[in-house]
């Protein structure tokens, strides 16, 4: 089952809300109803909302998927913006809004507060910027201002932690931090099972999903190669990914988002821990995904993290 995204509507009301007659036409979440999901977030959250919609859809499930989103976001900077709300000409946030595969609201300017407002979400999710996400130091006292206003604006909603994944061995920043991907890894796991203990939240576990894509397939680094990691090359073609400069290979782009494939693989995670959805019989599949590739992809999204 394929999606149409049907023409951007943006619906911009006095005192900050945004929304639309369109958004409103999915119920409360009910077994068979329209899950509502709000993320509070940045490009690691905003990658999600193509692939999911079409996810979703493939399973006969119906979402209204919602995003704030702000370049390099991290708890701080949103806990700062919370408490701003009161100032209604203050709207920091880009808000992109799917009901059923369809953009209801695009590219809109909105709050933290007028966002919660907006519907009565079922989930909300936060996450902490990928460079900070390995640093229990980081998250506090931000993440517990942060899930006090939406338990108190959105008292019924469900709150998640995204599990961030760890960068590929070409980002610098891990050499300067003294350690690989996969110790990157291991220390936002503990962080997020922290935090999420702390505050009663749930986890979305891309970070161990990448991980275990790496491991499994496996992902074979070379000078000029991200060995078919799905994490890497997001903006340009593979091959103009890496340029030779003083006889070595150095990369020449992105390095640490998600690429083409690696978002169908989260969308596999979302869905399966916020739908609840068996993939195994999921049809559909990007084109860029091979069968091989989305068969192990869905395994290791409903593989249960330890």
């Amino acid at each position: 089952m394929s999606i149409k995204i049907g023409r951007c509507l943006v619906f911009l009301l006095a005192g900050a809300a945004v929304s639309g007659a369109a958004a409103e036409d999915c119920p409360s979440v009910r077994p068979d109803g329209c899950l509502k999901v709000l993320m509070i977030g940045n490009s690691f959250s905003l990658s999600v909302t193509n692939q999911l919609q079409k996810v979703a859809a493939a399973l006969g499930r119906d979402l209204d998927l919602a995003s704030l989103y702000i370049s390099g976001c991290d708890l701080e900077t949103h806990a700062r913006n919370v408490r701003k709300d009161g100032d209604e000409s203050f709207r920091p946030y880009q808000y992109d809004r799917f009901v059923r595969g369809r953009q209801v609201v695009c590219h809109g300017r909105i709050n933290v507060g007028a966002a919660l407002r907006a519907a009565a979400w079922d989930v909300v999710t936060l996450q902490q910027a990928s460079h900070l996400s390995w640093k229990p130091e980081s998250y506090e006292p931000f993440l517990g201002e942060l899930v006090r206003t939406i338990r108190r604006l959105a008292p019924q909603a469900k709150l998640y932690i995204q599990e961030t994944w760890s960068y590929t061995p070409w980002d610098g920043r891990l050499k300067e931090w003294g350690f690989d991907a996969a110790e990157m890894s291991d220390r936002i796991h503990a962080t997020c099972a922290s935090m999420a203990a702390k505050y009663g939240m749930g986890v979305i576990g891309m970070g161990p999903a990448v991980q275990a894509w790496r491991r499994q397939l496996p992902v074979r680094y070379a000078e000029n190669s991200f060995g078919g990691d799905v994490v890497g090359g997001r903006f340009k073609k593979p091959q103009d990914c890496f340029v030779l400069k003083d006889g070595k290979w150095t990369v020449a782009c992105d390095v640490f988002h998600l690429n083409e494939r690696g978002k169908y693989l989260q969308a596999l995670v979302w869905a399966n821990c916020l739908l609840g959805a068996d993939l195994h019989g999921l049809s559909y599949r990007p084109d860029c995904v091979t069968a091989d590739e989305a068969r192990l992809m869905r395994t290791i999204a409903q593989s249960p993290v330890e």
